[in-house]
């Protein structure tokens, strides 16, 4: 089925064709032409700025998908600069991003430690605040307070008496650490002491009142000490016998303890007069040890220590520096010479006592 046709339609359309084929090269002619054939206005545009336009639109266009694309480019995560929590400020740049710690987390980090700080003041403050507010007892003394010092020994004694420091006996209130304690009314006053006292058997005479008198004050003068201070005991006749309760090692000044003066006091009962007198060995025995204080007790005359024998202890105990007490038993009122116990004391800062056997007391 064919369509209708306008018959108007044909000739304008060969017309048309019948132009184009004839156009012209220049485009006015060309507009000319065309306004005459269909009756149409056409502008004529003799500017190029419109062309411009558009080619500056379409460059700026393609810079910015150049920027776009250069800047959101995937570069790999080892070009990438990690950062540990909280919030980052990251800024990009054509070489590579920076990160920038939250700004806010670092003043925060600052705020705390200065809170801290803060709050530490405050507390020391408040502390101190409340130490100057305590009433301690009696207050403080002014510059023209004299210093008390309470030695009465009461329970409200804030120091300890010197007693109690040295936990000693001071009987004439002595040296610091130091006793006063002697034998037959000789005193000696020191930390370290020796009995020597002879134990021959002329001692047993008299019905054996020269060893048990001896024995009596020489356990007497033990409890003058205390345990700081220490003892040692030799009883001699032709040789030493040393109180060593820790045989076999060697005798060595020992502590006056509880435990040592009982062993003492078993030793000291159990000895027995016999044989002849050596002073010399138990002298030098006793020298050996350095004491403070000797007390050498005998009931002989004989043998005697000649010049030479009391040269040798006195240079040996000019090392040690110990008083050697002498003391004498006899029978009657001494009626002899200076003796060489007499001398013996001289020499080395020491006594000497004469004890008449008729009148021994028990007790010293």
């Amino acid at each position: 089925m064919n369509s209708p046709t306008n018959p108007d339609s044909a000739p304008q359309t060969d017309a048309l064709f019948s132009s184009i084929e004839e156009m012209p090269e220049n485009q006015q002619e060309l507009l000319s032409n065309l306004s005459d054939s269909d009756g149409m206005f056409y502008y004529e545009n003799n500017s190029n700025s419109a062309l411009f336009i558009s080619v500056g639109i379409h460059i700026a266009v393609f810079a910015l998908l150049v920027y776009t694309w250069k800047t959101t480019i995937f570069k790999g995560a080892a070009d990438e600069q990690s950062a540990e929590g909280g919030i980052v400020l990251v800024n990009n740049s054509a070489e590579s991003p920076t990160y920038h710690q939250n700004p806010s987390e670092e003043t925060s980090q600052s705020t705390q430690q200065s809170s801290e700080s803060v709050s530490e003041l405050v507390e020391q403050s408040t502390q101190l605040d409340a130490l100057s507010n305590i009433q301690l007892p009696g207050g403080l003394p002014d510059g023209t307070a004299e210093p008390i010092i309470d030695t009465s020994g009461s329970a409200e004694s804030a120091l300890p008496t010197l007693e109690e420091l040295t936990n000693n006996q001071t009987s004439n209130g002595g040296d610091f650490g130091k006793v006063e304690t002697g034998v037959f009314g000789i005193k000696g006053k020191g930390s370290r002491f020796i009995y020597v006292f002879d134990r021959s058997a002329s001692m047993s005479g008299y019905m054996g009142k020269p060893m048990h008198a001896a024995q009596q004050q020489l356990l007497a003068s033990l409890t003058d000490l205390k345990e700081n201070h220490q003892f040692q005991i030799i009883f001699y006749n032709e040789y030493p016998s040393v109180f060593n309760p820790f045989h076999p090692s060697p005798p060595k000044l020992l502590y006056g303890n509880q435990i040592n003066r009982t062993e003492a006091v078993n030793f000291v009962e159990g000895i027995k007069p016999s044989g002849q007198t050596n002073h010399i060995a138990a002298l030098k025995a006793a020298l050996n040890m350095k004491p403070d204080v000797i007390f050498f007790l005998t009931d002989a005359d004989e043998p005697q220590l000649t010049t030479d024998e009391l040269a040798l202890i006195t240079n040996r105990n000019d090392g040690v520096g110990a008083s050697i007490n002498c003391i004498q038993f006899g029978v009657g009122r001494y009626l002899g010479s200076k003796n060489f116990l007499m001398r013996l004391a001289d020499l080395n800062g020491g006594q000497y006592s004469y004890v008449d056997l008729n009148k021994l007391t028990p007790i010293r």
